[in-house]
């Protein structure tokens, strides 16, 4: 199986080298799922062989693409970046981390708030209108009354995982510990809530990715990607992958 590593678009990297990438990037606390993701993605070909089999998917060419930009097809607005997105022949898996975001923010920022925060909200619906239309192929009908209440996170992440491919995966990567463990349910129901509105084709899946994690104490002013390259900042422990189903 060849693999390649790629921080946004192409160049292929070593493991190392998506490190320095992301040592440039803002972290607002050092409980932030992009670190975890990052160092449960070093050991690459067993995870992703993991992921690839519970999806009963194949391939023998993957590119994994950290912080993947996918630009709306119409209207102003700035890229939606996927935490990590994994692309074989026929088919892309978005991949979103998530760690203490899904405790700290219980209520996500809907569609219909986040148009009426803007302040061009006639903008927001052709960036809306685009992000829909690239998801209608892979639905059995969407409703637009119903989709105001999707998280806009999750609805243009979606999207991201439908352009230019034929099948699309998403998957939540979902690390907790003692701490966040308490808010996994609320986070699933809400997951499972927006796919029984996003109302997917065969050809648009969604799954759970719950991994058991054990933050070693980190100080303030190290950065912990660079602290990666010399020792672990986490364990990991049980985990679970599974297809959401509304209705299951």
């Amino acid at each position: 199986m060849n693999i390649n590593l790629r921080f946004g678009y192409p160049g292929s990297y070593d493991y190392e080298t998506i490190l320095d990438q992301f040592s440039g990037t803002k972290i607002n606390t050092l409980r932030t799922s992009s670190i975890p993701l990052v160092q449960f993605w070093k050991e690459t070909e067993g995870n992703l062989k993991t992921l690839l089999e519970s999806l009963n998917l194949s391939g023998q060419n993957i590119t994994l693409c950290f912080e993947y930009p996918t630009r709306p097809l119409a209207g102003r607005g700035k890229s939606s970046m996927t935490d990590l997105m994994i692309i074989g022949q026929g088919f892309k898996i978005a991949l979103e981390a998530k760690f203490t975001e899904y405790a700290k923010n219980s209520k996500p920022e809907t569609i219909a708030k986040w148009i009426k925060k803007g302040d061009d909200s006639n903008n927001r619906q052709l960036v809306l209108s685009s992000w829909t239309k690239l998801i209608d192929p892979f639905s059995k009908g969407l409703d637009n009354k119903f989709i105001m209440d999707i998280s806009y996170q999750f609805f243009h992440r979606t999207a991201s995982a439908c352009y230019d491919t034929n099948n699309a995966f998403v998957v939540y990567q979902v690390f907790f510990d003692k701490a966040t463990e308490p808010y996994r349910d609320n986070f699933k129901k809400q997951i499972t809530e927006y796919v029984r509105i996003i109302n997917p084709e065969s050809n648009l899946k969604f799954f759970l990715w719950e991994v058991e994690t054990d933050q070693k104490i980190m100080k303030a002013d190290e950065n912990p990607f660079e602290e990666m390259k010399i020792k672990p900042l986490y364990e990991f422990g049980k985990s679970s992958l599974t297809e959401i189903v509304p209705g299951n």
